[in-house]
């Protein structure tokens, strides 16, 4: 894989289980790649690119940031995804996202992990 496109790549495990977003991001890896393009650079150097679930979760790949999403975290808690948040997530000493809108969330991956270790 070509260094430029890495990043777009690293975007893709976090789009389980949003498939509307999914859907987006590989269409616009479809248009992006075959001119050369990096996705994530084309979706967040836009002219008023949005403050969205997606474009969060490429500006913090491309910082090099680990992140976990709404069902990675349930993932790593072993629980269902609507359980994590409203469950675990929704505990008041639980991080707080980075991002937040209905079911999508964000969140640094070493606070979840932090938190999980912590209170088994």
């Amino acid at each position: 894989m070509s260094e430029p496109f890495a990043g777009d790549f690293e975007v893709l495990p976090h789009l389980r289980g949003y498939p509307e977003e999914l859907h987006r991001y590989a269409n616009l890896m479809k248009q992006t790649h075959p001119r050369g393009m990096s996705a994530v650079e084309f979706l967040l150097g836009r002219a008023g690119a949005q403050d969205g679930f997606l474009e969060m979760i490429c500006r913090m790949v491309k910082a090099g940031e680990a992140v976990v999403t709404a069902v990675e975290a349930a993932d790593l808690a072993g629980v269902p995804p609507r359980a994590f948040l409203e469950d675990v997530a929704a505990r008041p000493d639980f991080p707080a996202p980075v991002f937040r809108r209905e079911h999508r969330a964000i969140w640094r991956k070493a606070d979840v992990e932090r938190y999980l270790q912590s209170h088994g």
